[in-house]
């Protein structure tokens, strides 16, 4: 996953700096109360509350069911994962998500010997605790979710992917569920908050921003319009950074996830981006849900990536998704031209079936940034050749040398969302 921009502020408040005041508001106590309880606090500090104001609207279920009929199966996967940021992902799901909500928190194994598959010590800790049980060498990400959601309890409506070294914050849960009601067909994600790799006990606040790709089809997380303080209302975002978020498990099913052809690890987000956006649906960040997730360089990666099958994946999207602009995709990921990409005659019945909206669409209304560069696209560090950028590489990126200006990201109309469930 790429690496966000760095938060202004760390924070690090004991437990008892995290509780309301007698001085605090009724709108600052609902903010800042977790759900109701009946486990101890996790082991580690208690994040610090960084929603914006006007939270206390944006978690309220607009039927007035308080998401009864909304049954979460959540999901995580796992493979070489320490015991410190298992239990206290775990820790935090139980501490901050009232209970009533979830059919089941799925652990999936994937590939894990018997000292690292923690069977015993995450079904002690909640009855909740599920597992798919995926025997060595494993079959890598993108299968392991699909047989999840295979797997998933029945009665589930909804499905929340997270991942093994992450916190969870006050009502992160109600706030993904309001969208979701809203928007049926909604792919809704957190703000994501950085852990940092060598300190599991520091929380920091993320940035303003949102996700999107380049045309090496590369995750990368921008701020076009330079914003600096964070809204309590939801955004669109162009694109899924793929581990962490919530989505209907129907609608899911509907889009077909994921393409069968795909192998191990890398592209399932950009494929859920395409479909999700062009298919009938819409991305969003939600800032009234907060997640901490553990950024890690690939050097601390405890499982191997071969990049020749992600970009062998990436490939397969392009061929399907790219349309008129495969050229493009070429000029910065040239190795997947001569690359056998596999039978896609059900990739493109799935799009068929759907309906999709063209990448062309795409550009125009949803990733306006990436329309921008795909005429300044360019290869960093490069001595010859006709793509070779002119300047230096820009900051955090790998296709261009320039960033679209503030001005003309100001200036381009906005995809007007639906005003309610009844549009979609």
């Amino acid at each position: 996953m790429a690496k966000p921009l760095l938060p202004r502020v760390c924070l690090l408040l004991s437990l008892l700096a995290t509780l309301p005041t007698s001085r605090a508001t009724s709108q600052a106590t609902s903010q800042q109360a977790p759900a109701k309880r009946t486990r101890p606090p996790p082991s580690f500090p208690l994040p610090p509350d960084v929603r914006p104001p006007g939270c206390a609207a944006e978690v309220a279920d607009p039927d007035g069911q308080s998401y009864s009929d909304l049954k979460v199966s959540i999901i995580i996967p796992y493979r070489n994962e320490t015991w410190e940021h298992i239990q206290g992902s775990l820790e935090s799901i139980l501490y901050y998500t009232p209970k009533k909500l979830l059919s089941e928190i799925m652990f999936v194994s994937d590939g894990n010997g018997p000292n690292n598959m923690y069977l015993h010590e995450l079904r002690a800790m909640s009855r909740l605790v599920s597992f798919l049980v995926l025997p060595s060498p494993g079959i890598g990400l993108i299968e392991a979710k699909m047989r999840a959601v295979a797997a998933t309890a029945v009665q589930s409506t909804v499905l929340v992917f997270l991942e093994p070294h992450i916190r969870v914050n006050r009502q992160w849960l109600q706030a993904l569920l309001r969208r979701i009601r809203l928007y049926p067909k909604v792919l809704a994600m957190p703000a994501l908050d950085a852990i940092p790799y060598d300190n599991w006990h520091t929380y920091m606040k993320g940035s303003p921003g949102h996700w999107r790709f380049e045309w090496n089809l590369n995750l990368i997380f921008t701020n076009p319009g330079e914003e600096t303080v964070a809204t309590s209302k939801p955004y669109p975002s162009p694109a899924t950074s793929g581990g962490i978020f919530a989505i209907r498990k129907d609608w899911w099913n509907e889009l077909a996830f994921y393409d069968h052809g795909m192998v191990g690890w890398g592209g399932d987000h950009i494929e859920a981006t395409l479909k999700v956006w062009r298919c009938g649906g819409h991305i969003e960040v939600v800032p009234c849900s907060h997640v901490g997730h553990l950024f890690r360089n690939p050097i601390h990666r405890p499982y191997t990536v071969e990049v020749h099958q992600v970009v062998r994946n990436y490939g397969r999207i392009a061929a399907v998704w790219l349309e008129d602009y495969m050229d493009y995709f070429y000029k910065v990921k040239g190795d997947a031209r001569s690359m056998d990409l596999g039978n896609l005659t059900e990739a493109f019945e799935v799009k068929n079936r759907l309906q999709c909206k063209s990448m062309a669409w795409y550009l125009e209304n949803v990733d306006v940034e990436m329309e921008w560069e795909k005429d300044h696209i360019c290869i960093p560090g490069c001595s010859s050749g006709p793509h070779c950028c002119k300047l230096k590489g820009y900051t955090g990126r790998s296709t261009i040398d320039r960033i679209m200006p503030k001005e003309e990201w100001n200036s381009r109309p906005r995809l007007e969302f639906p005003s309610s469930r009844d549009e979609l």
